[in-house]
């Protein structure tokens, strides 16, 4: 039947690759860091489409066009697979590998597929009509509700990074579209996305798309007419206008885009939250120049180097080109540089292909008297031209705003950056073929061969995220059933979660925390107490295998002894093992200062949960308020009255405040595995 309409089998092979781009998109967008099932079916989504290509390239005989910048991809690719080798946590680089790495997989998976205009269209289409559902979203939560306009990403500034690439796609589309199509639609989608990044306000997002959109205007002045341009000017000046005085009259001027911008200003105040975060990556990057800390590690790392006045989340550098340096060495910062300078170099050969073929002005304005405007052979390069100009100033407002953010590990502005460089690698590809290496799968491979190794590749990395996933949900499902009193289908679950993923250190460890909890409840003298133990034992000494980095791993083992043999003295060294991981481990300290206690140590308890004053704490918990309890007790005990009265009036703040956070429920999870 594909013999006979071809077409049809062509259009049929365009829905499935957008239907799995789609699919990836979404679930990314879902995921955004937390919830590993949506890692997984993006991911999965993502090698589908890889086979999709490879079975479409191979029984249409496709050539592939290996270009410069595929190359840099696989390379980058390749060293983050390589990276693994020597990665303390495993399992955190390999997920990492495919969150950081999707971009390079997506522009090798375009590579393998045979060139297709129609799935260009809807793919690009689609995110265009993503990013507008999801800034109409943001606008929502900013007009109706009073909140940070982020939509469905942890922090707005993502959400702007999305913006970015929508918007100067489409400013480009405007530029090339003929009158009556630029009339609503795209009008309408210029001013929201304006808008919206406009009451955003982040400083990076706006320093990015200023740079940006200069570069498009500057590039298109001689080949677009000047009305258009001017035109285009207005709509995007119109949006961020309305952003300023909705911002002026609802009463929060200090968020004002102008006010924000003027902060630039003084570099020493504005980007020192960034520099309190970069001083210690700087750190960790002379310490391992070559190696890194293990790409994804850096928030396991930050606590034991992070800054007293640091008050970040301390998931991320907040420079993507430094936290890949510190993570993968200078090898990783390296290969991610070629990839950047390669990019350029095509688009300035790009560039100077269209102009020597003679790009022209638009055609419903013409300027013969202006350079560039003669005609050219064919009616696709002034299209093809302004949609390149869009695509680049996208990806380097992408570049520049991820100096200021971690833009990298947001696996949905990964995706459409590998969208994006791939289309621009395929343009590349046809109007300056030198450079460019080719071949075919059919001369190298027989059909049989071909089949199950393209199988095999793909079903083994779908593996690993199918385990992974389910992996999850039942160490969700285990948390769950712990929450609720059901121990045993609790630690089943956990079980369950251990034997699909061996790799991860977290369904050991909340295991063994379950168990160590069990044993508590049953007599001293008990055999099954003591089976309990050792069982536990076992699970933490495999997680704190799996993952050297965790504090939880050793506080729960110094909980263990303190159950097994009543040794005050190894107890207490697993805990300050876990506060050396993470000075900020409240549980940690909270044992030892009952341990000082027990043995009626009251100056060293104190002293040890006063160190603790230090750090600041940015989630509310129960532990959180129990240490603040605590300190103000030993602090009167110890005659540090004042420093009592206001652990107190601190008390009373946190109390509050976790009581409304009880009673609203928490927006987001408070961790990331």
């Amino acid at each position: 039947m594909t013999r006979l309409f071809p077409a049809a089998a062509e259009s049929r092979t365009a829905i499935f690759s957008t239907l799995l781009f789609l699919t990836a998109l979404v679930a990314a967008l879902i995921f955004n860091g937390f919830y590993l099932q949506y890692y997984s079916i993006a991911l999965l989504a993502l090698f589908g489409w890889l086979l999709l290509a490879l079975l479409q390239g191979y029984h249409r005989q496709h050539t592939v066009i290996v270009t410069p910048l595929a190359l840099a991809c696989g390379l980058f690719l390749g060293f983050l697979g390589l990276s693994l080798l020597y990665h303390p946590v495993p399992y955190l680089g390999m997920m990492n590998l495919w969150w950081v790495g999707a971009f390079a997989l997506i522009v090798l998976i375009r590579m393998l597929q045979p060139d297709n205009e129609t799935t260009w269209r809807l793919d690009l289409g689609l995110v265009i009509f993503l990013a507008a559902g999801l800034a109409l979203w943001g606008a929502v939560e900013q007009l109706v509700y009073g909140i940070s306009p982020d939509a469905s990403f942890y922090n707005p500034n993502s959400l702007a990074a999305l913006i970015n690439l929508a918007l100067l796609p489409l400013a480009a589309v405007y530029l090339s579209a003929s009158p009556g199509k630029r009339r609503t639609g795209i009008i309408a989608g210029l001013l929201l996305f304006t808008f919206v990044l406009g009451i955003i306000a982040s400083r990076g997002a706006l320093l990015a798309f200023a740079l940006a959109a200069g570069m498009l205007f500057a590039l298109a002045w001689r080949r677009v007419a000047l009305p258009r341009l001017g035109t285009l000017a207005g709509w995007l000046a119109g949006g961020f206008v309305l952003a300023s005085a909705y911002s002026q009259l609802g009463g929060i001027g200090g968020k004002d885009m102008f006010s924000r911008m003027a902060t630039l200003a003084d570099p020493e105040q504005s980007g020192n939250p960034r520099f309190v975060l970069w001083q210690p990556a700087w750190e960790m990057l002379q310490a391992q120049p070559l190696t890194g800390i293990g790409l994804g590690a850096f928030f396991l790392k930050l606590p034991t180097s992070a800054r007293l006045e640091d008050k970040s989340a301390g998931y991320y550098v907040h420079n993507d080109y430094l936290q890949i340096a510190t993570e993968t060495g200078l090898p990783g910062l390296f290969f991610l540089l070629l990839i950047i300078s390669v990019l350029i170099w095509q688009f300035i050969r790009l560039m100077r292909t269209y102009r020597a073929k003679g790009a022209p002005a638009a055609a419903d304005s013409p300027q013969p008297g202006r350079s560039g405007s003669a005609a050219i052979p064919s009616a696709s390069f002034p299209v093809d031209y302004l949609e390149a100009l869009g695509l680049f100033a996208a990806l380097l407002a992408l570049g520049i705003h991820s100096a200021f953010s971690y833009n990298f590990y947001v696996l949905p502005l990964m995706i459409v950056a590998g969208l994006y460089l791939a289309r621009l690698d395929r343009l590349y590809a046809r109007q300056t073929p030198a450079y460019c290496l080719r071949f075919g799968w059919k001369p190298h491979f027989q059909p049989l061969s071909f089949y199950l190794l393209s199988f095999a590749v793909v079903l083994t990395a779908g593996g690993y995220f199918v385990t992974l996933a389910l992996a999850d949900h039942y160490h969700q499902r285990g948390a769950k059933l712990a929450a609720s009193g059901q121990v045993q289908q609790a630690h089943f679950a956990f079980e369950r979660a251990q034997r699909l993923s061996p790799y991860m250190d977290s369904p050991f460890y909340t295991d063994a925390d379950l168990l160590i909890r069990s044993a508590e409840l049953i007599p001293e003298n008990s055999p099954k107490r003591a089976d309990l133990l050792d069982y536990a034992a076992d699970k933490l000494d495999t997680a704190a295998k799996l993952n050297p980095y965790q504090a939880h791993t050793p506080y729960l083992q110094g909980k263990l002894h303190e159950l097994q043999d009543g040794d005050p003295d190894t107890a207490a060294a697993y805990y300050r093992k876990a506060l050396k991981s993470n000075p900020r481990f409240l549980p940690a300290r909270l044992a030892i200062a009952r341990l000082y206690r027990t043995e009626d140590r009251p100056e060293q308890a104190f002293a040890i949960l006063k160190k603790g004053l230090n750090y600041p704490y940015h989630s509310l918990s129960r532990e959180l308020l129990e240490y603040m309890q605590l300190t103000a007790q030993l602090a009167a005990q110890s005659g540090e009255r004042e420093l009592a009265a206001r652990l107190e009036g601190r008390l009373e703040q946190f109390q509050r405040a976790y009581e409304l956070q009880q009673q609203q429920g928490r927006r987001r999870p408070s961790q990331r595995y």
